[in-house]
């Protein structure tokens, strides 16, 4: 029994990291269940077992790099010793991701799909960890008094916004930037940020 659920996980995983591939390569849309068989040799029967539609197998594949992201910033957040390095960490976490696939081809399924309350929900989990990444930081930074108190809901708001706004800089004429000069333009952002919500002399 416990060789069977293996292989089933194994096989799982190797679809998953296929799909993934080829959403990248692709984008949601131009991708086919046929390429997915094809590109991880299994057969339809076991690729529906696993998944049973292909919008199924994308939030999947999503759910797994959001999951990523996540362990990602807690090694990073780990390795700061204040929270305005954790500020500037978590903007050079976002900065790094910034021209993954995954979050065009995110966009282009959200613009394709009829948004019903349960996709909607799906959804707003895997936006969760971004916004949990930051109700972290911003909450550590006002318990120690570094960040002026307020109300948190709404800052983490207005920063998770920033810093998933700056994403619009991949429509901007230069696509192909430097991931050095993206850096920079959410490095810019902190340090305007933290104009607003440093916690000030008394």
């Amino acid at each position: 029994m416990g060789r069977g659920r293996s292989d089933g996980e194994e096989t799982k995983k190797r679809i998953s990291e296929k799909a993934k591939q080829l959403f990248n390569q692709k984008g949601y849309g131009a991708v086919t269940m046929n390429e997915v068989c094809e590109a991880a040799a299994v057969s339809k029967g076991s690729l529906y077992h696993h998944f049973p539609s292909k919008d199924e197998l994308f939030l999947h594949v999503v759910e797994e790099d959001t999951e990523q992201w996540r362990e990602e910033w807690e090694k990073l957040r780990l390795s700061t010793s204040s929270t305005e390095e954790q500020l500037y960490a978590l903007a050079e976490h976002y900065a790094n991701d910034f021209q993954n696939p995954l979050l065009h081809s995110l966009e282009e399924y959200a613009r394709s799909h009829i948004i019903t309350e349960e996709l909607v929900e799906r959804l707003l989990r895997i936006n969760d960890s971004n916004s949990q990444a930051c109700r972290q930081v911003l909450g550590e930074g006002m318990e120690r008094g570094d960040f002026a108190g307020g109300d948190l809901d709404r800052l983490v708001v207005l920063v998770s916004s920033l810093m998933e706004g700056l994403s619009k800089i991949y429509y901007m004429d230069e696509r192909e930037r430097e991931q050095e000069s993206v850096r920079a333009y959410y490095r810019d952002a902190v340090r305007l940020l933290l104009e607003g919500i440093r916690a000030k002399p008394t």
